[in-house]
């Protein structure tokens, strides 16, 4: 099991936002590499067809509906979670 979480990371978010909506994949490979995730280029394609799927449907997806089709992808290929994905601030601010 890999134990992504269900939500966005935080940095990711972060990433995706600062983009236009067309330079997914490069927010994508910035993220994996600042967390030193291993991603063959051959597993690419299948993303790439997920997130185009997104893109023809009539709402603009949002970097939630770009992180479940990642999610799924990293998923499938087996690539752990790393230790520490940086989390949401009002999470970080919750005293239990």
């Amino acid at each position: 099991m890999t134990n992504w979480p269900n939500r966005i990371p935080f940095d990711l978010h972060k990433e995706l936002e600062a983009r236009p909506i067309t330079d997914w994949e490069a927010a994508i490979r910035t993220w994996a590499k600042a967390h030193g995730l291993k991603l063959k280029i051959q597993w690419y394609p299948q993303l790439q067809r997920a997130i185009s799927d997104l893109h023809s449907r009539p709402y603009t997806a949002k970097p939630q509906d770009h992180w479940a089709a990642i999610k799924e992808w990293l998923e499938r290929h087996d690539v752990e979670a790393p230790a520490k994905l940086p989390i949401w601030p009002e999470i970080d601010s919750v005293k239990y």
